[in-house]
């Protein structure tokens, strides 16, 4: 027995110092390809052109090799290609089968030519020696599981010319620290970096990860919009840089137990895709100029965010952009926007600060909902409508004023505004939702400058005290005396001197100008001049409630101008819009408020410009000091377009003029530019 060891020691020990003689095998791998194994160097050579067969149609390793291979253990039988450590592949080469390289677990180096385009799925799957790879720039296609298992492998370089990428193309290779991709990439389709969280010898915290180390750069091709499962750590750079991604893409989605990195957009950036950064752990978002919008929930629940810059050419946030992103500090929104989308900022709890432009027309539902820090807000001059929860249960400002252009105010809006002790609506508030200022309420004081009380329910003043102060325009006080809610409140025994308006607003658009004025007790009609170019443009006689009594053009051709409603309740204001004006111009106009006798008791100059108008224009008027009894030219009896009373040798009769272009007013000897300013 001990002979019998002794001479199986010494056959191992022969064997081990005097390897076996070297053995070339060889075989057909393709209608014009052959391959060569030398079993001393571990080295398989591929020589000649055309296409590789795929190994399971034509077993082009050779049945009478696999045959004659000594190498084998109770587990499995090692093939040459088992035990291949190199390969070479010749320029010829057009085209790889299916798993052409899977299970080569020896493999440590291989050098495809530029004649192949596309790496097929499971091509170097099981290479579990294979440490780097750089693929030619002719590859544009990188298959489906294409480096599964390559547990050693440390760098990739995918070449230039890669366009598309499928599924776990990289699954379980946790030792991953550098991944490069071409410039031209556009999918990337699905979870690329997956991986199995139960190979205890990599696991970490239960979930495998990849320790990538690089920049991932998305280039302005990539069109993706599958979602990429990270299993990823110590955080590469990611910079997002497409330019036509789908308007919905995920491909970020939940990027957060697994990543910490920095987070870029590029300069190609037009919008940002619905839901793409989804609960991604990300500190900072900067958007470059020329990024559009932003679709909805793209940032959502990002609990890292603290830091939001956005780009003047931002036009739109859409619903959720930012919801739960609990670390914003401050928001300053673009004057481009026209509206916040609906829990745009829901539950951003560390808001303090939001600059809203006055270009906002819309607040939606739930925009500001659950921002206990934000404690100021200026809401915009053009805002129109106010959504259900809008800013409900924020930290509160003691005064809250609502713009005159808010039609409507939604149903818990203000919600839980306890340090609100001032509050003004204005006049064209027509709906206040209910629950509107629910809540333990200190108002002390309410102005209301709508005409006709607001609309509300019996909830939506509830909480505010009876003791309140309501304020209102002094023809509406029986109005609003007389409502079932409005009149809880107690009113002073005289008006508010502050409701009456003394001065003329006017507030022009494209082609149409909304002007308002203070009336007298005394007028009997008002008159509106409207010149263009220091020419005529149109005279308007109004009654004293602000109906058209009569209308001429200097100018043929215009629309008639359109009156707004004048309830006879409101003495104190007139509203009247005037149409059919050009766009981009710039008027001036007097307003003369007639007694029976056309005796002027009140004149107003002032001028304005329709939308597109370049520079500054007042915007308003004010009354002329001293009151000067305007004359007015009458547009039917001179030619049209020309005003009368020229100015002469530097003379002006009493009444409207012109000099230099320009128009002024002459009275008692005293010449008056448009702002009621005295010239001379």
């Amino acid at each position: 027995m001990k002979k019998h060891l002794f001479l199986l020691t010494a056959a191992a020990l022969m064997t081990a110092l005097f390897p076996l003689r070297a053995t070339v095998y060889t075989g057909v791998c393709g209608e014009h390809l052959t391959w060569s194994y030398d079993t001393e160097t571990a080295h398989m050579a591929i020589e000649g052109y055309g296409e590789l067969k795929n190994i399971a149609d034509s077993l082009w390793w050779n049945k009478q090799v696999i045959q004659a291979s000594s190498w084998s253990t109770s587990y499995k039988t090692y093939y040459p290609y088992n035990s291949a450590k190199t390969i070479s592949l010749p320029e010829g080469l057009t085209k790889l089968p299916n798993g052409v390289f899977r299970d080569w677990w020896n493999l440590t180096a291989c050098d495809i030519p530029a004649g192949v385009t596309r790496l097929p799925q499971y091509a170097f799957a099981e290479c579990y020696a294979l440490k780097q790879i750089t693929l030619p720039n002719s590859i544009d296609t990188v298959g489906p599981y294409a480096f599964e298992n390559c547990t050693t492998m440390v760098k990739c370089d995918l070449g230039k010319g890669v366009k598309y990428i499928g599924q776990m193309a990289f699954m379980n290779c946790y030792r991953l620290t550098s991944v490069r991709w071409s410039d031209c990439l556009e999918e990337i389709d699905g979870s690329i970096f997956d991986g199995e969280p139960n190979r205890a010898e990599y696991d970490q915290n239960s979930v495998a990860t990849i320790p990538l180390r690089d920049t991932l750069f998305f280039p302005a091709t990539f069109r993706s919009g599958k979602q990429i499962s990270w299993c990823i750590h110590n955080n590469p750079v990611i910079v997002w840089n497409a330019k036509n991604p789908p308007a919905s893409s995920s491909v970020f989605y939940n990027l957060y137990d697994y990543w910490n990195g920095d987070f870029i957009f590029g300069p190609d950036v037009e919008f940002v895709p619905a839901k793409l950064c989804q609960q991604v752990r990300m500190k900072k978002v900067v958007l470059p100029e020329g990024c559009q919008y932003i679709g909805a929930g793209a940032f959502a629940s990002n609990n890292s965010l603290d830091t939001v810059i956005l780009p003047s050419t931002l036009t739109a946030i859409h619903q959720e952009a930012f919801k739960g992103c609990t670390k914003i500090t401050q928001i300053v929104l673009p004057e481009r926007m026209t509206a916040v989308s609906s829990s745009v900022f829901n539950g951003c709890s560390s808001l303090a600060r939001v600059h809203l432009p006055d270009s906002i027309t819309t607040i939606g539902d739930n925009a500001f909902a659950g921002c206990p820090a934000l404690d100021s807000v200026v809401l915009p001059k053009e805002l129109t409508m106010i959504g259900g929860s809008a800013f409900s249960g924020i930290k509160l400002q003691d005064t809250l004023i609502i713009p005159d252009k808010v039609i409507s105010i939604g149903t818990n809006a203000f919600e839980n505004w306890s340090a609100l002790t001032e509050l003004s609506i204005g006049k064209n508030v027509v709906l206040i939702g209910d629950n509107a200022f629910k809540g333990d309420s200190a108002v002390t004081h309410i102005t209301v400058w709508a005409a006709t009380p607001p609309a509300v329910s019996e909830g939506t003043l509830a909480d505010i005290p009876d003791s309140a102060l309501l304020s209102v325009l002094p023809d509406s006080r029986k109005l609003y005396r007389e409502h079932p809610y409005w009149g809880r409140f107690r009113m002073n025994d005289t008006p508010d001197s502050a409701m009456i308006q003394r001065t003329v607003t006017v507030e022009p658009a494209e082609t149409t100008a909304d002007f308002t004025w203070p009336t007298d007790s005394a007028a009997h009609s008002y008159q509106i001049d409207i010149y263009k170019d220091g020419t005529v443009f149109c005279r308007l006689t109004l009654g004293n409630r602000g109906q058209l009594l009569a209308i001429n053009f200097a100018a043929p051709g215009r629309r008639m101008p359109q009156q707004n409603t004048a309830d006879s309740s409101q003495p104190y204001t007139l509203s009247f819009m005037v149409t059919g004006l050009d766009e981009a111009s710039r008027y001036n106009y007097v307003l003369s408020v007639l007694d029976a006798d056309g005796t002027p008791l009140h004149v107003y100059i002032g001028d304005f410009a329709t939308t597109g108008y370049p520079g500054v224009v007042h915007g308003g008027g004010d009354e002329v000091i001293p009151t000067p009894p305007i004359i007015p030219a009458d547009p039917e009896a001179h030619t049209p377009g020309t005003l009368d009373n020229p100015m002469v040798n530097g003379t002006c009769p009493d009444g409207k003029c012109l000099l230099d272009g320009r128009l002024y007013i002459r009275y008692r000897g005293r010449l008056f530019d448009t702002m009621g300013r005295p010239i001379r």
